[in-house]
C-alpha cells in the first residue's frame, strides 16, 4: 500500500480518477477552491482548499453524482494508506478546534485532528518560549512518519544517528538544488522541500553556514551561444 506523504500525491490519484469518469478537473479561477470540476462543459462541483466538495448551487446536479464523486474521494484517501485507526480518546487533552494533544516533550507537542476525508491528520510543531504560540507545525498523513518526526524534534531521539553526516550534507544538496532550480514545482512541493532542508539544519547546524558549489550546468547555466557553464552558490544565496 502507497502511504501518502503529502496531499498533492492524494490530489495527483483523485484527480487522475476523476478525469477516467468523464469530470474534467481545472484550476480553479477563484481563490476559495483548489479546482473547478466539469461535466459535459458545466461547473458541477468545487473542490475546496478545506478538501471538501461543494456542488454548483446554479446547475443542476444529482445527488447520486455529488454520492460518487464523494465516495470517490474517500476510496482514493484509503487507497494511499491514511491513518483509519483513532488515536486518541475522550481522556486525551483537547486543545482548540477538535485537535487532540497526543504527547508532549520538551516543547515539542504531537497532535491530532479528525478529518472528514484523510481521517486522522497529525502535526507537530513547537511553543514558542515567550507566549506558549505554537510555531513551525508539520502535517503528517501517516502516523509512523508522525511519531518519528515527534521524536527526532523533540531530542527523544538523535535524528543525526539516523545518517552519516556525510549523507546529511548530499540530502542537504540536493534539497537547496531542488527548491533554486527553475524547474515548475507546486506550492506543496516547495513547502514540503523548505520543511525537509529546516529539519536538516535543525539536526547539523552547521550546514546553515558552510559554502556548497552545486553544478547545475543542466537547469539554467547555458549562455546566448549554446555553450555552459558552471553557477557556484552560497548557502545566503538560496
Amino acid at each position: 500500500m502507497i502511504r501518502t506523504k503529502s496531499k498533492s500525491e492524494f490530489y495527483k490519484s483523485f484527480f487522475a480518477a476523476l478525469s477516467q469518469q468523464g469530470i474534467e478537473v481545472r484550476r480553479s479561477t477563484s481563490a476559495d477552491y483548489l479546482a473547478d470540476l466539469y461535466l459535459k462543459g458545466q461547473i458541477i462541483a468545487f473542490y475546496t482548499r478545506m478538501d471538501s466538495i461543494e456542488r454548483n448551487p446554479f446547475v443542476t446536479v444529482p445527488d447520486r453524482l455529488m454520492s460518487s464523486i464523494s465516495d470517490l474521494a474517500r476510496k482514493t484517501a484509503l487507497q494511499l494508506g491514511v491513518c483509519t485507526e483513532k488515536p486518541y480518546t475522550d481522556k486525551d487533552e483537547k486543545i482548540t478546534n477538535g485537535v487532540y494533544k497526543l504527547s508532549e516533550y520538551g516543547d515539542v507537542i504531537l497532535a491530532c485532528k479528525h478529518h472528514p476525508l484523510f481521517e486522522y491528520v497529525f502535526s507537530t510543531y513547537r511553543l514558542a518560549p515567550e507566549n506558549g504560540i505554537p510555531v513551525q507545525r508539520q502535517y503528517f498523513y501517516d502516523r509512523n512518519e508522525a511519531m518519528e518526526n515527534f521524536a527526532v524534534r523533540s531530542g527523544l531521539v538523535d535524528g543525526k544517528k539516523l545518517f552519516s553526516e556525510n549523507e546529511l550534507i548530499l540530502i542537504h544538496d540536493e534539497m537547496v538544488k531542488f527548491l533554486i532550480s527553475p524547474n515548475d514545482k507546486t506550492m506543496d512541493q516547495f513547502e514540503q522541500v523548505q520543511i525537509l532542508i529546516d529539519r536538516l539544519e535543525e539536526l547539523l547546524p552547521e550546514l546553515k553556514d558552510r559554502e556548497i558549489q552545486l553544478n547545475y550546468e543542466q537547469e539554467f547555466s547555458h549562455d546566448f551561444d549554446g555553450n555552459s557553464e558552471t553557477l557556484e552558490i552560497t548557502e545566503e544565496g538560496r
